[in-house]
């Protein structure tokens, strides 16, 4: 992203409302427990494009974080949204949903150790966890390298 106004226009949460049941209390990690106590709006010069600054309360600790979040420019009903939240957990125990189950243990044990800072274990996590996306992807190899290159997919595509 080269700039905050393409929030949300490639990829991001289905619908054009924040989508504020996904976000998590950094403080208490409660997750969707949220009320809106501030709202403004930058509006892009020349469209209809618009930045969302809002501030939540947490309903269980009173906790507050900032959440920058935007809708699609043309998503005409059926758009997506984005948004960055300050501050964030330190403490991950959930991988987004619509992530395969597998795929999201190993990105969970490789944040986790990141935050530890045990950084083998966290390369191995994360390399497990790429190497899981491509074999759902239909990569075939001997190994990592073998199952990444763009040839391996294309051969599975063409069988």
């Amino acid at each position: 992203m080269d700039s905050w106004w393409q929030l949300g226009e490639w990829y991001g949460q289905r619908g054009e409302e924040l989508a504020v049941y996904q976000i998590t209390c950094p403080f208490c990690m409660e997750r969707g427990n949220f009320k809106t106590v501030f709202h403004a709006e930058k509006k892009k010069p020349s469209s209809g494009k618009k930045l969302n600054f809002d501030t939540l309360e947490c309903g269980n600790c009173k906790g507050y974080v900032m959440v920058l979040w935007s809708a699609s420019e043309h998503g005409h009903g059926h758009g997506l949204h984005d948004y960055r939240v300050l501050p964030w957990p330190l403490r991950y125990e959930k991988y987004p949903e619509h992530w395969p189950e597998a795929i999201g243990r190993y990105w969970l044990q490789a944040k986790r150790n990141i935050r530890d800072e045990n950084w083998d274990a966290a390369a191995v996590m994360a390399r497990s966890a790429l190497q899981i996306a491509l074999r759902d992807h239909g990569a075939k190899g001997k190994n990592l390298k073998q199952e990444i290159d763009p040839e391996s997919v294309n051969r599975k595509a063409a069988d």
